[in-house]
């Protein structure tokens, strides 16, 4: 048998022997310890006791008896695994310091120990305990040792600890080595030598030497240390050859000694000189140089020789006494030396140079003369004006003195002046922009006329010299409208005053400003740049430096990597040309200064501040945290690695050098000098934790650094690394989140930790590996603060992670103010300001945003801090506007600034920014058109061609920075929504410009990367996209899109992470959701969401990135095999940042699920009962049936199912069968049965199984009700479905709508479908320059199948269907009265129409007066617009005003509300144009106040209108004088819109036309008509709602209850549904009524022929009388006149003058003959037509001819072209036809207009153009008429009688729920629909035709407009003479003032008067 005993490392076996009874003969006893063996030989006859062993390896214990001699055998044995162990801190220690040991003794308890530590084998110490700390120190240097020792009482041996082995170095400081260097006489170059330098002894110093970068050698000292050299110094020599000498090249260099060792290090840093020779020494100046307090330069040049110090005399050649004296060293590359020196006297001087240096000397010497001189003329001029003169400024910089100075501007002859200048500096006011400081210069200015580019020569000269400058300037153009151009730079005077800092990137732009409008122009810019010393230097053509490629558009963005450190000079040139010549109209510069420092990259190591890892981490892993490939320029990398961070090295250069403190035992702390580096963990030396400092450099960067700190763990670890996504610098910003994840292959929980400054601690994210620190978060972190993040594997082993936030302070102590604070929408122009933002010169971004439709609008961005003259929408009468402000600092830390103006709503929108955006939009100026395009898009202001204009000139906006493509998608977005797309044109540039938009986000050129930003550009991006996909009629065009939204999608991602709730996003057509999954994120779009992902699972612990689009039925995505419902996008992706697509083999088992946004509706169907009773019992059963159209819905594909869903039995029942068969007695017959008692019964039928032809199935239904007792007869109520529902996929190689992967999902409830993902393949659609995005579209098709009669249910008794359902035909009862009462009252409504009288021709008319005037007045339609009081007018004309006319007497009520009247005024001749008319009433009546909206006056003699926008109310200002309404405004958009409005409410509504249609347009379309119309559409809509009842779009959920009254929506849902099916039947048989011609005789006064055509006075001779067949004599019995013939002359003389007369339309045998509407043009003095719908609207001047000389040359021109009876073709197209010929003349009228006076005829007028196509279109046959009643008689039985059918079917319970849906039909067609199409019709109206139309103003006239006639003509104008003096109703308030302080003026006058006369 044996025994093993095993032992850990440092573990000692002690073994003892208890009892041991054997003897050798018997047995064999061995102990076995790495091979050695231990035996016992000798026999013992009695048991004894064995001595002790001690065992430091394993022991084996092993006993072999021999069994034949051996009867027993005993052995017992105690061992002990005894640890011992000897540690210290470290191995290198100070000397004079304590060293600390701890020995520790474990597992020897009870033992009997003897143990001493023994310090290098000589002194020794007791150990008391099992534990001992020993403290010891050394007082000199060296290698000592330590070990411990153990001896057991009864052992054989000790045992003991490993021993230890230290160092014990001395601390090396400056003060204790007292080094110096041993100063030889010189080194000669390049000869070798050597540096010794002497320092104290200290043992042990390592020496490393560096010559400027270069590492020459490194030394060690001896490994002993010497007792003998303490005190004494230590030389050490370091040589220097020839080629190390080369490497550096000749002159002085700094040497860098450092001595080290373990515990100490010390740098000593010395120059070196290596001396050459110096050669060709040569000294030169100009031969004339300036005065002070100007410098000038002395340069000297050797062939070699360095260092060397040079010194400088110079000596006046007179006095040779030293006048100036200087020096310069050049330590080396001294080839060329440049010195400044000044003198203040002129005269000769000369000077001379000396260089020397240790080894040799040399001099030259020059002379030259002092005297003033000129060094810099700058030429420029200001103003571009054609004629005038022009200013020439001429900037002088020069010495103080007095000079002759010629000026010569082109071939003008030389003008000589004399130029003093007095002062260093003077002060400038009124000066052009200029690129540099003028303050040093002399102004002188000039004026010339430059009709031509011109050179300008300035010539000064002094007593020796002369200086020429030339310069061109520019010709003079015309007249331009350019003002200014100007940098937004944020500095108020423009100019060069403080440079910008550019810290990282600077963006400028440019401000065009315009006093004036120029429709087609473009403008090229061009930046430059310059660099300069100063900014008083002149920047000139050899200075220009390169600038990137957006130099030529009209943003500049400066990178500070871009150029070199310096200040700069930037300039830009705007050249504005135009679009039609391409010939320069104007040209414009500005200047800015900015200034490029050194920079500083920001970065941090990967991984976080502090890092744990575990003991089983093998390798270490480090990079950093930005990508150096984006920065350009040489950028080095540097990492070092050292145990504390007080080693770690502050330069590259010391760090490669020092040993000290190194993570690799006595190596350089350098370690790699790549991208990144990794480090294996058997390298490093032993330590608890570890440093990692990464320092970069570069051309133009300062070098900075970043450390790391790793914690190395006792126990194994998980791996965990913490990275940052966003936010991820030094000094965050709290503008946007900082995104963390915990990167843990391992990890299954994790937790975070945010340490604040003031000790408190706040948990984050719970069990989420990523954490998104939001504002909120961050606005706690005022200081230095540690977020932390832990992993916990399933071991419970952690790891951490810590990231030190450091919060970057944004700008303060500034205030931002508004002016005014409140004002008038679309017209205060408000101005933003802020100050006191701007530290240390650095530019501040401000940005300025405002909210609309939960939209941030950009107004503007930049340097400048100011916002003016911006506008303002408003929705309401009352608004605030919101405005904030972000002030941004550097690295987007930034200040909110909240601020609000009040508004007040303009009715009249402001129009003049239309030409403001058109420059804008010329001139590429993109902040100004987006400040202009938030109040117009609201106002709506722009016409069509604008739009088109727009939508090009911004499609070419160029953008560069996030700002501006956040502009342009606002400006995009306002133009969508506020006007539309109007053609596919416009389509396809918005699709360019968002293509644009995203690539520019995607790659964007600077790091303005706000997500905020970004989130608002893929919002109006989406809400655009949307808009054209409802625009577009091509299905590729809508899957493109929809990629688009993919891509979109995907921005509006990019701060969403894992586990945060689901983002949700849409428009009125599209919803989108988002969100991102990994392992420890549980799927939220489980459940009841409409989008379902069952099985996702996470890909290798990676992200999946979810997009889900839904699109509405607005967005048809119909192909032509195909009609879909509802369609859905998906995108699915993994990864972070670079998103993969997930392929096929990892989408295995996923399926895809959505829910149906329609319903397939349920209809109730009755089941009649039938009992069966006998002695047993009863029993009974019910049936019900369904009638349905079938028809083959596909012939191809998987399977689909007719489904059928009986639901809702309001009786228990015990089992349901179901059958379905043709109802043409075919052999098709299926039957389902049901035994299970269910609250739902679902049969699906396979397509395949019914019949492939189009059929009628009939649907039985047939239920057990059991033994209970039901009344033979009763109806049970039972819910029924039947529908098809199909799932589809997109197929994009197909370009059609696949079924082969959908289908309909059966558990998840009736109305989802289901995709598999891995038998879809995604779309991979790629626009131009992106990546190829993957999609999947989904589809539904939802096929629901309406009610039929079941004729074979019917009972056709109908007086018990009456009484059982009285709901139908009662209904049908009330609708035929009151049909029939509404005939009669429209028929006699249509007799009075034809008995009133067109116009009224006022009492008060002077029977000699026959000039007439038609004035038509409008009142208002509001409340209480009429009036009782009595009105008054008078006419106001060019020439003279008429008398004043009473047109209402008090109460005559003829001003009522809304009504239309037309007055006939005479006067005695023509008035003249009429430029006003006065109006006025007095206070009768029971209601005086009147509300006038319009008035147009016609004058009948020439055909001419004059037309006024009144919109007055007369209330407490009774009198109003009104002017002519201009074109502009009679032709505004929304003024044309409400006329039209008005009109056609009154017209073309169908219901209230009923009422408030005027009296002439029955001859358009009777009440009669209208009244059938009504009523067809309430016999359609009952039939309609009866078929699809119950068929509703609803959930059966929503019910509204009423007190006892309840419906569902789905009632409502069919009323809109019936409303809209039934709306284009009554629409087109108006149509009919409307357009049909009607018979000769009626009394129809609506058409062309009435609307522009001049009327024939009484008495007029007519030449054309021979083609009107007795035209006037037909009138003549029917006029005024002949109707009182039969009146005596005394009661003629007697006609009551205080009465208006109805003017009477009689009825004609023979109609007038018609007047075309082209002669009506050319009448009316139209020009000819053009094709288009804009027209242009001519300004002409009145010619010098009478209207009556107009009038006869077009009625000679219209006579020649008719003779012969013919028709002949006009030179405008328009054809002439005989009866034309019947236009007459008013040449021969006696009342005439006389002929203008010469000022008349200058005057301008406006030609009106009347639009032909605007006229009603050819009326149709008179016959239709009776095919529209027809077809209204014919409609109104059918629905009597199927309504009266599907009564009997439904029941009364259905038919009282078919109500709800027919009233709510009903209510809507009247209120909705009706008022709808009014409404369209009248916006395309004014769309097709966006210009005045007479139709809107002008009542038709009767053919004859004629005064009265008088028989006592001279009587009645006696009593009107005697009269109107008298009465106060002819003058008007404003006359009776006046009249009255006429008087009692001229009273006071006579009473002074009779005062002065005596008595």
């Amino acid at each position: 048998m044996s025994w093993e005993i095993q032992l850990k490392e440092r573990e000692i076996a002690y073994l003892q022997f208890d009892e041991v009874l054997f003897s050798c003969a018997k047995a064999k006893l061995k102990l076995t310890e790495n091979g050695n063996v231990i035996s016992i030989c000798k026999s013992i006859k009695k048991p004894r006791y064995f001595p002790n062993f001690v065992f430091e390896k394993e022991v084996v214990i092993s006993l072999e008896r021999f069994t034949n001699k051996c009867s027993e055998t005993k052995i017992s044995f105690v061992y002990n695994r005894i640890d011992f162990r000897l540690m210290t801190i470290d191995t290198h220690f100070q000397t004079g310091g304590k060293v600390q040991f701890v020995a520790t003794l474990t597992g020897a308890t009870g033992l009997n120990l003897d143990c001493k530590v023994v310090y290098n084998k000589k002194n020794k110490t007791e150990l008391p305990t099992e534990t001992l700390t020993v403290e010891r120190s050394f007082e000199y240097p060296g290698m000592y040792s330590i070990y411990a020792e153990c001896k057991i009482n009864g052992s054989i041996k000790p045992f003991t600890a490993e021993e230890l082995f230290f160092h014990v170095e001395d601390a090396l400081s400056a003060s204790k080595l007292q080094i110096s260097q041993q100063q030889s006489t010189f080194h000669t170059y390049p000869a070798s030598t050597e540096l010794i330098f002497h320092h104290k002894y200290y043992f042990p110093i390592s020496y490393a030497l560096m010559l400027n970068d270069v590492i020459i050698t490194e030394l060690q000292t001896a490994p002993t240390f010497d007792k003998k050299k303490i005190s004494s110094n230590e030389t050490v020599k370091f040589k220097l050859n020839s080629t190390i000498q080369r490497l550096v090249g000749p002159g002085i260099h700094y040497v860098t000694l450092l001595l080290q060792n373990h515990v100490s290090s010390v740098t000593f840093l010395t120059p070196v000189t290596f001396n050459k020779e110096i050669k060709n020494l040569k000294v030169m100046t100009k031969q004339y140089v300036g005065l002070q307090p100007n410098s000038f330069i002395i340069s000297a040049t050797v062939s070699q020789g360095a260092p060397l110090n040079l010194s400088i005399n110079i000596k006046s050649t007179q006095t040779r006494l030293t006048i100036y004296k200087t020096s310069k060293f050049c330590p080396r590359n001294c080839h060329s030396m440049v010195v400044e020196a000044t003198l203040s006297r002129a005269g000769m001087y000369k000077v001379e140079a000396t260089a020397r240096n240790k080894i040799s000397l040399m001099t030259s010497n020059t002379t030259f003369e002092a005297l003033p001189q000129i060094f810099d003329v700058y030429i420029t001029s200001r103003g571009f004006n054609f004629e005038t003169r022009r200013e020439v400024f001429v900037f002088i910089r020069g010495d103080l003195g007095k000079y002759e100075m010629n000026l010569t501007i082109g071939k003008n002859a030389a003008k000589n002046s004399t130029l003093t200048i007095s002062k260093s500096k003077y002060e400038h006011e009124g000066l052009p922009n200029l690129p540099f400081d003028a303050k040093p210069y002399k102004l002188i200015k000039d004026e010339s006329i430059f009709r031509e580019t011109r050179q300008v020569t300035v010539l000064i000269r002094n007593d020796k010299q002369s200086f020429r400058f030339v310069g061109n300037v520019p010709k003079a153009l015309q007249t331009s409208c350019l003002e200014s151009v100007r940098i937004r730079d944020g500095k108020v005077g423009g100019g060069l005053d403080e440079p910008l800092k550019v810290v990282e990137e600077l963006v400028l732009s440019v401000d065009l400003n315009f006093i004036c409008v120029r429709e087609l122009f473009s403008v090229d810019y061009k930046w430059r740049a310059y660099r300069v010393t100063s900014k008083v230097d002149i920047p000139k053509t050899g200075d220009e430096v390169q600038l990137n490629a957006s130099s030529v558009e009209p943003e500049l963005l400066i990178k500070a990597d871009a150029l070199l450190p310096g200040l700069y000079v930037i300039k830009v040139y705007a050249n504005i040309t135009s679009d039609d010549y391409h010939m320069s109209l104007a040209k414009g510069d500005d200047f800015t200064l900015v200034e490029i420092p050194k920079r500083k990259l920001n970065f941090l190591i990967k991984g976080g501040n502090v890092v744990e890892a575990g003991i089983n981490t093998t390798v270490l892993k480090f990079e950093s945290s930005i990508d150096f490939t984006k920065h350009e320029g040489n950028i080095k990398r540097d990492w070092f690695c050292a145990v504390t961070q007080e080693d770690l090295p502050m330069t590259k250069e010391i760090g490669k050098i020092q040993r000290k403190g190194s993570c690799f035992d006595w190596k350089a702390l350098w370690v790699s000098g790549n991208d990144t580096l990794e480090i294996s963990r058997n390298k490093l030396i032993p330590s608890e934790q570890y440093y990692v400092r990464l320092i970069i450099s570069g051309p133009h960067y300062d070098a900075t650094f970043a450390d790391q700190k790793i914690i190395i763990k006792s126990k194994p670890a998980p791996v965990v690394i913490l990275r940052c996504w966003s936010n991820c610098e030094k000094l965050f910003s709290s503008h946007k989140p900082i995104i963390l994840q915990l990167e843990c292959d391992d990890c299954i929980r994790h937790s975070w930790i945010l340490s604040l400054k003031s000790g408190q601690q706040l948990s984050l994210c719970k069990n989420k590996r990523f954490c998104k620190l939001n504002k909120s978060i961050l606005d706690k972190v005022k200081t230095s603060s540690n977020v932390t993040g832990t992993g916990y594997n399933k071991d419970g082993d952690k790891a951490s992670a810590t990231l030190i936030l450091a919060p970057l302070l944004p700008p303060s102590g500034g205030i931002c103010k508004v002016h005014p604070r409140s004002g008038i929408a679309y017209v205060t122009k408000f101005n933003v300001t802020c100050h006191g933002y701007a530290p240390d010169r650095v530019p501040l971004k401000y940005k300025f945003f405002t909210a609309e439709k939960d939209q941030n609008n950009l107004l503007q961005h930049g340097c400048d801090p100011n916002l003016n003259d911006v506008t303002f929408p408003s929705k309401s009468s009352f608004s605030d506007v919101m405005i904030w402000v972000e002030i941004c600092g550097p690295r987007q830390a930034c200040t909110v600034k909240n601020l609000s103006v009040s508004l007040t709503k303009n009715h009249h929108d402001n129009t003049d920014v239309i030409s403001d955006l058109f420059n804008a939009i010329s001139s590429q100026n993109l902040q100004q058109t987006a400040q202009l395009m938030l109040p117009m898009s609201s106002a709506n202001i722009l016409e069509r061609f604008q739009i088109s204009k727009v939508y090009e000139r911004v499609a070419k906006y160029p953008i560069k920075t996030l700002m501006s493509v956040k502009q342009l998608a606002d400006v995009v977005r306002h133009l969508v929504d506020g006007f539309g797309v109007i053609n596919d044109y416009h389509v396809r540039l918005i699709a360019k410009i968002m293509d644009r938009i995203e690539h520019t986000v995607r790659n964007p050129s600077t790091s303005d990367d706000d997500d905020d930003v970004i989130r608002s550009i893929a919002a109006s991006c989406i809400f655009v996209t949307s808009h054209l996909m409802q625009f577009s009629d091509d299905i590729s065009f809508k899957i493109k899109e929809s990629s688009r939204m993919t891509r979109l999608g995907k921005l509006l991602m990019a701060s969403l992470i894992p586990g945060e709730d689901t983002m949700t996003f849409g428009t009125k057509s599209v919803k989108g959701k988002f969100l991102k999954l990994n392992n420890d994120v549980i799927n939220p779009l489980n459940g009841s969401s409409s989008f379902r992902l069952p099985n996702i699972q996470t890909l290798n612990n990676e992200v999946i990135n979810v997009e889900v689009f839904t699109y509405d039925s607005s967005i048809n995505f119909n192909t032509r095999t195909h009609k879909v419902d509802q369609v859905t996008s998906v995108s699915m992706t993994t990864g972070w940042q670079n998103e993969i697509p997930i392929n096929r083999n990892e989408a295995k088992n996923q399926t895809i699920g959505f829910s149906l946004p329609a319903q397939p509706g349920k209809a109730n169907i009755t089941m009649r009962v039938e009992s069966e009773c006998d002695v047993a019992g009863c029993h009974s059963k019910a049936a019900g049936w369904a009638l349905f159209d079938w028809m083959l819905y596909k012939r191809d594909g998987n399977d689909l199912f007719l489904t059928i869903h009986v639901e809702n039995m309001d009786q228990k029942i015990r089992n349901c069968t179901m059958s379905l068969q043709t109802t043409d007695q075919g052999s098709f017959k299926l039957k389902k049965e049901f035994h299970e008692k269910e609250l739902l019964y679902t049969w699906s039928i396979s397509e395949r199984s019914l019949p492939h032809r189009q059929v009628e199935l009939n649907l039985t239904v047939f239920v057990d009700l059991g033994a209970g007792f039901y009344r033979t007869g009763s109806l049970i109520n039972v819910t029924l479905t039947s529908f098809i529902l199909n799932c589809l996929h997109w197929e994009d190689r197909m370009r059609d709508w696949g079924e082969s992967s959908c289908k309909v999902h059966q558990n998840a409830g009736i109305f989802n479908c289901e995709c598999d993902v891995d038998q879809v393949t995604p779309n991979r659609v790629k626009r131009s320059g992106e990546e190829e995005i993957p999609q999947i579209i989904y589809a539904s098709h939802l096929l629901v199948f309406p009610n039929k009669i079941n004729y074979d249910q019917l009972s056709w008794n109908l007086w018990e269907q009456f009484q059982q359902n009285p709901v139908i035909i009662s209904v049908l009862l009330v609708f035929y009265v009151i049909y029939a009462l509404l005939l009669i009252w429209a028929r006699n409504k249509d007799k009075d129409a034809q008995k009133k009288g067109l116009f009224i021709e006022v009492a008060d008319n002077s029977p000699n007066d026959q000039y007439r005037y038609y004035v038509t007045i409008y009142t208002g339609s509001r409340p209480n617009a009429g009036t009782t009081a009595t009105v008054s007018m008078r006419l106001l004309g060019k020439r003279q005003r008429s008398n004043a006319h009473v047109i209402q007497r008090e109460n005559d009520n003829v001003l009522s509300v809304g009504s239309v009247q037309s007055f006939l005024i005479t006067t005695p001749n023509s008035l003249g144009d009429i430029k006003a008319v006065r109006m006025w009433r007095n206070d009768g009546g029971s209601s005086p106040k009147w509300y006038l909206e319009r008035m147009v006056v016609r004058d009948l003699e020439t055909n001419e209108c004059w037309f006024f926008l009144c919109g007055t109310r007369f209330s407490d200002v009774t009198e109003y004088t009104f002017r002519p309404a201009t074109l502009e405004e009679l032709q505004q958009s929304n003024k044309l819109f409400l006329l039209k409005c008005e009109n056609h409410f009154k017209d073309r509504h169908v219901w209230y036309s009923l009422y408030g249609m005027r009296p002439w347009q029955h001859g358009v379309m009777t009440r009669v008509e209208r009244a059938a119309t009504c009523s067809l559409f309430i016999f359609m809509v009952m039939i309609t709602s009866m078929m699809f009842h119950g068929h509703s779009h609803a959930l059966d959920g929503n019910v509204l209850t009423f007190g006892h009254y309840s419906f569902k929506w789905s009632h409502i849902a069919v009323g809109i549904q019936s409303a809209l099916i039934c709306f284009p039947g009554p629409f087109f048989i108006s149509l009919m009524f409307r357009h049909a011609q009607r018979r000769k005789g009626n009394k129809n006064l609506i058409s062309g022929n009435n609307l522009e055509s001049p009327k024939l006075t009484r008495g007029q001779q007519n030449p054309a009388t021979s083609l009107v067949q007795n035209h006037d004599a037909q009138k003549t019995g029917n006029t005024i006149k002949q109707n009182n013939r039969n009146r005596s002359e005394r009661e003629n003389a007697k006609v009551d003058q205080n009465k208006n007369k109805i003017g009477q339309y009689i009825p004609e045998d023979n109609d007038r003959p018609s007047i075309s509407r082209e002669i009506a043009n050319i009448i009316n003095k139209q020009p000819p037509k053009f094709p288009g719908k804009f027209e242009i609207v001519k300004e002409t001047k009145r010619r010098e001819k009478t209207r009556r000389n107009d009038l006869l040359m077009k009625n000679k021109i219209i006579s020649s072209r008719v003779e012969g009876d013919t028709s002949r073709v006009e030179k405008n197209g328009a054809t002439t036809s005989s009866a034309e010929k019947a236009l007459t003349s008013s040449a021969v009228r006696p009342s005439a207009r006389p002929p203008l006076s010469a000022a008349e005829a200058q005057q301008e007028f406006t030609i009106l153009e009347i639009d032909p196509n605007t006229l009603d279109p050819l009326a149709i046959v008179h016959f239709s008429i009776y095919v529209a009643w027809f077809y209204v008689v014919a409609a109104m039985i059918a629905s009597t009688v199927i309504c009266v059918l599907y009564g009997m079917t439904y029941g009364i319970e259905t038919c009282r729920d078919w109500l709800v849906s027919f009233v709510s039909a009903f209510i809507q067609t009247v209120i909705v629909l009706e008022s709808l199409k009014v409404v369209l019709i009248a916006y395309f109206s004014v769309l097709n035709n966006p210009r005045h139309d007479l139709r809107d103003w002008i009542p038709p006239l009767p053919p004859s407009v004629r005064p009265r006639s008088y028989v006592n003509r001279g009587a009645i104008r006696r009593k009107q003479k005697r009269e109107k003096p008298t009465n106060p109703t002819y003058r008007s308030p404003t006359r009776e003032r006046t009249n009255r302080k006429k008087n009692t003026q001229e009273n006071i006058e006579m009473r002074l008067i009779k005062q002065r006369v005596p008595s």
